[in-house]
């Protein structure tokens, strides 16, 4: 399952909640827009996402496990691949090592 994908949907149902209720959604508006950036949870600190998550409806007891499937190494060399992430981007605060096919198999001597 794509967490993001998710995260994505959650915003939107939290949303369109709000507004129904007459509720302030300008904040949830506003995550709308970060979450355009596939890369979102990787360039903002932790306390940041945290917000963001409780704001889509994560609970509080959910939060770091959820941040963690966001922030993985599966998912950062996926964002990678796709080229939503760059290696030498400083607005890329959570990076992996990344390893080149051509040393991982040369012969030591």
């Amino acid at each position: 399952m794509d967490e993001f994908k998710v995260i994505v949907v959650m915003n939107k149902a939290m949303l369109k909640l709000l507004k129904d209720k007459n509720i302030n959604y300008k904040e949830n508006l506003k995550i709308q827009k970060d979450l355009e950036d596939e890369a979102f949870f990787f360039k903002v600190d932790k306390l940041r996402a945290y917000e963001v998550l409780k704001n889509v409806g994560v609970k509080q007891y959910n939060l770091e496990n959820v941040y963690r499937k966001l922030t993985s190494l599966n998912v950062f060399y996926d964002l990678l691949n796709k080229g939503k992430i760059k290696i030498d981007d400083d607005n890329v605060t959570i990076k992996y090592n990344i390893y080149s096919s051509d040393n991982l198999f040369k012969k030591r001597k």
